[in-house]
């Protein structure tokens, strides 16, 4: 009888071991590598969106406004300011610019100094960028007027409640002319009034028009992204004018205006806002941004991106992308 007797178990070389070790680093450092490379690609595609929707959404506040500027509605006629009235001196109307419809727009250069900015304007901005104020009344109020009002009657009654805040600045609009005035009814009402003086005897077909008065720099968030921030001046009696943070990554605004003349045809090249610029006159403007990504170290640092003559730097190694736009004030336009 044969006996059998098991074979001895033998375990892996040393070499065997080694070469299994190095073929399993290989193939970890290969999913390794796709997974960074997939990694990057992602942050660097999101960083791009967020630039660019940065871009987009800061251009289109900025052009809604600037084409309205000083749009006062059908109205051809001449436009009565607000009269002397104790809400005029109480802001002082004729040295304030947030109150004048006319000329619609005033800007202030990169150059300007904090002491030589509006002392209304508190905030404070990034150094080297530059500030606009756009007014208009392009927004209807969708109020249908019942009874309109005449230089005695000074209400506007309506065929529902207004909505429309007490202290709110408006404006009725007819070919002939128009008026702004400030609203002293309570929202609930189915009424506009106020105690100033209309220069017309409206009809029924009178439009009311939201004043609006914003003023656009740039400054930094609380997360320290710069960013555009917007303050709206639209109804004088608030207690406070709050900055409402519109797109987070704006790191630079700088703005040329272009004159034109009678017939709004440009006579001019685009230049810089300054002190002795006849901003009734101006009859486009031209807006460059640098929009910049949240996300650090996306890129090499020292990209540089050119803004008009001179080269703007992108810190941390976020990407930056600049935004050009030039924009036609509608009314002033042939």
């Amino acid at each position: 009888m044969k006996i059998l007797h098991p074979s001895r178990q033998r375990g892996l070389s040393l070499v065997e071991l080694m070469v299994a070790i190095v073929l399993g680093l290989l193939l970890i450092g290969g999913v390794l590598q796709i997974f960074l490379s997939s990694n990057k690609t992602y942050k660097t595609n999101l960083a791009l969106s967020e630039v660019q929707e940065a871009g987009r959404f800061a251009m289109e506040f900025l052009t809604f406004d600037i084409r309205n500027a000083s749009y006062r509605g059908e109205c051809v006629g001449s436009l009565n300011e607000l009269p002397d009235t104790s809400l005029k001196k109480k802001i002082k109307l004729n040295e304030d610019d947030r109150y004048q419809l006319a000329p619609g727009l005033k800007g202030w250069d990169s150059t300007k100094k904090d002491n030589e900015l509006p002392d209304w304007f508190t905030q404070k901005r990034l150094p080297g960028t530059d500030i606009i104020l756009l007014k208009h009344a392009a927004r209807p109020t969708e109020i249908k007027i019942t009874h309109p009002p005449t230089p005695e009657i000074k209400t506007i009654k309506t065929s529902a409640a207004t909505n429309i805040l007490t202290g709110e600045l408006l404006l009725i609009s007819e070919p002939v002319g128009c008026d702004i005035f400030q609203n002293n009814s309570a929202p609930a009402t189915a009424s506009l009034s106020t105690s100033e003086s209309f220069r017309y005897n409206y009809s029924l077909k009178s439009e009311v028009l939201k004043y609006n008065s914003s003023l656009y720099y740039i400054s930094n968030s609380n997360n320290g992204i710069p960013s555009l921030w917007r303050i709206d001046y639209s109804n004088p009696d608030a207690s406070s004018f709050e900055p409402e943070e519109l797109v987070q990554g704006v790191q630079d605004m700088q703005i040329k205006y272009a004159l034109g003349d009678d017939t709004g045809k440009i006579t001019e090249d685009y230049v810089d806002a300054k002190d002795d610029l006849d901003w009734s006159r101006v009859v486009a403007v031209r807006v460059n941004l640098v929009s910049i990504s949240h996300e650090k170290n996306i890129v090499p640092p020292g990209q540089e991106p050119q803004l008009n003559s001179a080269f703007k730097a992108i810190e941390d190694g976020r990407i930056g992308q600049v935004f050009s736009t030039t924009v036609g004030i509608r009314n002033r336009l042939p």
